[in-house]
């Protein structure tokens, strides 16, 4: 029975005009969600939260490496000034060539600390004056003399806070927390969006029934004024009813109209809500009844309400702000820092001199353990403040959380209910469909036979059209319920 009123609906919209092809509701939503701009956009809002969280998550978990260097540099400088071996100061000029670099490593720890590994290079060609007296005289003559440093080294350094909340961390939990929120609103969006185009597509297709109904609503106050036309000349009305007569076929003219200008305006917005050309406009197929949720379905459905959207964003807002106030309690106490170091060099070290030479290996190792603590002593009550709007902040999240939890227990019962009645009412309103389909084509089969008027074949066509315009409104909100429960998470 409900397949042979669907085909009667499809076959039925389909003779009002001359359309596109034909397209199902389930089309639409597909389309609604992948080819369209504003689906996409939700995609992509959705991708990029994931990707910033991989992306904090691989360096929260693999390291950081980074090479820097100096090209050679060369610096020429003349400086006036007392060096050694001299008893007056002497204007020097000096010409040196350097260069440096290391490759670094930075790792964070999950104790919330960062260890880093380093490796560099030092080159340097250094020139100074040496004096140098001359025989056994007191004259001291000028020389040159040169200094060649090649040296690398090794540095192991791990940092790690002490008495509160990691920068590490936090940023880390904070990447995920994004990333979870922008899953749960990913979720509402396309649930929303989804809506939307539930909306628009049932909103053309009753204002099509709409159209049809103005249509044969005017036709029949056109009758009407005929006929009351003919019995005021004869006496039968009184002039006041004739007037009311033909106001009544005018109303219902400018009523075709109004519905005239809505079909434009629903098939525009579902055009435009599709990214589809406006003309032709689309054939649209009546869909069929869904299946409700069952009694499987719906225990999950009511044991998962902690996963509906809101609840899901409540509790992760009351997280943030509970961890908010973790950090601002832990910077009013004892703060520290635990640091500690390692590095060997190696390398040699050549001076040249005007009378000696020399080139010396380099080996060296330096050890440094620190503890560097603090306590803030007073700042005006600042901090308390802060503290204590925190703590107003951390309550309201953790109320507004507990109100979720109960909002959405009720919610989810009252909106399977709600489906649940829906069903029992399409069931229902798909027998007042048919018996009306009936009526009609018996009083088309009447009226061919010239034992009914125009006016009274026209008032049981409405009489189907209102049956088909009250299915689909039902049939509309049935969609609505059912696209609300996606944004349920079930495992």
């Amino acid at each position: 029975m409900r397949k042979a009123i669907v085909m009667a609906l499809v076959l039925s919209i389909g003779s009002t005009a001359a359309l596109a092809e034909t397209i199902t509701l389930q089309t639409v939503i597909d389309r609604l969600l992948e080819a369209t701009t504003r689906g996409r956009i939700i995609g992509g809002q959705h991708q990029v939260s994931k990707d910033k969280f991989d992306a904090e998550k691989i360096g929260y978990y693999i390291p950081e490496i980074s090479f820097n260097t100096t090209l050679p540099a060369y610096r020429q400088r003349e400086n006036y000034d007392t060096y050694a071996g001299y008893a007056n100061p002497i204007l020097f000029k000096q010409t040196n060539i350097s260069s440096a670099g290391n490759i670094r490593m930075r790792q964070k720890v999950i104790t919330g600390g960062d260890l880093t590994l380093q490796t560099g290079f030092d080159i340097r060609n250094e020139e100074f004056p040496v004096g140098t007296r001359v025989g056994t005289s007191d004259i001291i003559e000028y020389r040159r003399g040169l200094t060649k440093w090649r040296l690398g080294d090794l540095l192991l350094q791990f940092n790690q806070p002490l008495f509160q909340t990691s920068a590490t961390r936090s940023s880390y939990f904070q990447a995920r927390d994004n990333m979870d929120k922008a899953e749960i609103e990913w979720r509402i969006n396309r649930a929303n969006l989804k809506k939307e185009g539930i909306t628009a597509y049932f909103d053309l297709l009753t204002a099509d029934l709409d159209k049809q109904i103005a249509d044969d609503q005017r036709q029949s106050a056109g009758y009407k004024a005929q006929w009351d036309s003919v019995k005021y000349e004869r006496g039968v009305i009184t002039e006041e009813a004739w007037i009311e007569s033909k106001s009544g076929r005018l109303e219902k003219h400018l009523a075709l109209y109004d519905a005239e200008a809505t079909l434009e305006e629903k098939a525009n917005t579902f055009t435009h809500l599709l990214d589809l050309p406006s003309d032709p406009r689309p054939t649209l197929e009546i869909p069929v009844v869904p299946s409700k949720p069952d009694e499987t379905r719906a225990r999950a459905l009511m044991a998962n309400v902690e996963q509906s959207a809101e609840t899901e964003l409540a509790r992760i807002n009351m997280a943030i702000a509970e961890r908010d106030l973790q950090k601002t309690r832990g910077a009013l106490g004892i703060n520290g820092t635990l640091s500690a170091a390692f590095s060997i060099g190696r390398g040699n070290v050549e001076q040249n001199r005007p009378d000696t030479s020399f080139n010396d290996d380099v080996n060296t190792k330096d050890w440094r353990v620190s503890v560097e603590l603090s306590y803030p002593i007073w700042d005006g009550g600042a901090s308390q403040a802060n503290l204590h709007s925190q703590e107003l902040a951390y309550e309201s999240s953790r109320l507004e959380y507990l109100a979720a939890q109960r909002s959405g227990q009720n919610n989810m019962e009252i909106l399977l209910r709600r489906i649940e009645i829906n069903d029992s009412k399409l069931g229902l309103l798909e027998q007042e469909v048919g018996l009306a389909e009936k009526k009609l084509r018996e009083a088309e089969g009447r009226f061919g036979e010239g034992m009914i008027s125009d006016a009274t074949l026209l008032e049981n066509r409405i009489f189907y059209l209102e049956a088909r315009k009250s299915y689909l409104t039902t049939l509309k909100n049935y969609y609505l319920d059912s696209a609300e429960l996606e944004k349920i998470n079930l495992p």
